[in-house]
């Protein structure tokens, strides 16, 4: 480390998500210095130039990985770029914030899983559900025995969203880009392996991927689970909107967490206690993250409550795996694709809306 309280970063990606660490790491100065934002596109880089003018701003990332000033390595761009990454960043001793997925296939991340288990460098994965105040109070209810035994959890996450062909397609459709999220929450909150399943999904829009998925099934220790997700809720809607919720059901008592994307209501209803609590909603929840990674830079230990890439390799192998079977029980297709590109038109005219990339000033 070239200095214990402050660290050097770089990051490679500046799109939406690029842009968002940027903003946390800048809202930090005494703890993050930006070193570097790399991205391959000209336009992006001349934008980043006018918002960072204290960076380097380059399209080749090699420079980042021959610099021994940087200490961190945050990685946005897609997935398909990852693990080369990833193995550059460990062999050059630098430590890693990725996105989810880590990787465009299973083989990739379980590899990189290996790698990164057997380094001497903290990666942690942006799983940002882990890291959001609402779930956190909910997995502490259950914890405390106020619903009894935990029983069935049941999460569901429809909006608008990124539609077919907006990018990302490293990161595969919906259910895993985005559903792998949801995948990964439900196994933390059931504290254990998933061991049966059934998933039905709609290939909307005649699109040749399923954009919208429900899947049902228990874990190891007997909980059941059922999750929805698809960016396929009222894309054309005069007035957008979603459905998005997590539902705890004990043995005595619930808790659940209900949210508009602006502030999230949790409501615990135990045996002796019971709370409604209203706060910000939180978001992507990057600054509780770079917060937990910068405290594990400065201890040398990677602290628990970071995602691993252990965690989000296994939330992606079980979203491919409900997406295959999916498949293998009948997969209608409802649409025609002409509405899909009145939706994508739509979209692109949007200034704001749900999973809609950041406008450059």
């Amino acid at each position: 480390m070239n200095d214990h309280t402050k660290f050097s970063v770089a990051i490679i990606g500046f799109g939406r998500m690029g842009e968002l660490f940027y903003d946390e790491l800048k809202a930090a100065p005494e703890t993050w210095n930006i070193l570097y934002i790399c991205d391959s596109n000209a336009e992006t880089r001349e934008y980043a130039k006018n918002l960072s003018p204290n960076s380097i701003v380059i399209a080749d990332d090699t420079a980042v990985f021959e610099d021994e000033r940087v200490d961190v390595v945050v990685l946005t761009a897609l997935a398909d770029s990852r693990k080369d990454r990833i193995d550059r960043a460990l062999k050059s001793n630098k430590h890693v914030i990725s996105e989810k997925p880590i990787s465009d296939t299973v083989e990739k991340e379980w590899q990189i899983v290996d790698e990164v288990e057997n380094s001497c460098s903290i990666v942690a994965v942006n799983l940002p559900l882990r890291n959001a105040w609402h779930n956190i109070a909910i997995k502490n209810f259950i914890n405390s025995g106020e619903i009894g035994d935990l029983a069935i959890i049941r999460v569901c996450s429809m909006t608008p969203g990124l539609a077919p062909g907006e990018g990302h397609l490293p990161e595969g459709p919906a259910f895993h880009d985005c559903g792998m999220h949801y995948v990964d929450i439900t196994k933390w909150f059931a504290d254990s392996d998933y061991h049966s399943w059934h998933a039905q999904a709609v290939r909307m829009w005649n699109y040749k991927e399923p954009w919208w998925l429900q899947c049902h099934g228990t874990f190891e220790n007997g909980v059941v689970f059922d999750i929805t997700q698809g960016h396929v809720y009222g894309q054309l809607a005069k007035d957008l909107i979603h459905n998005s919720y997590i539902d705890i059901i004990g043995t005595k008592g619930i808790a659940r967490i209900s949210h508009d994307y602006h502030d999230a209501v949790v409501e615990l209803h135990g045996v002796n206690h019971t709370e409604i609590i209203k706060r910000k909603y939180g978001d992507k929840n990057i600054d509780v993250l770079c917060d937990l990674f910068a405290q594990s830079l400065k201890t040398g230990i990677m602290d628990k409550r970071l995602p691993t890439v252990r965690d989000a390799a296994i939330g992606s192998l079980y979203a491919w795996k409900f997406l295959e079977d999916a498949k293998n029980n009948v997969l209608p297709s409802i649409g025609s694709l002409s509405t899909l590109e009145e939706i994508k038109l739509r979209r692109s005219h949007l200034k704001n809306g749900y999973g809609i990339s950041r406008r450059k000033k």
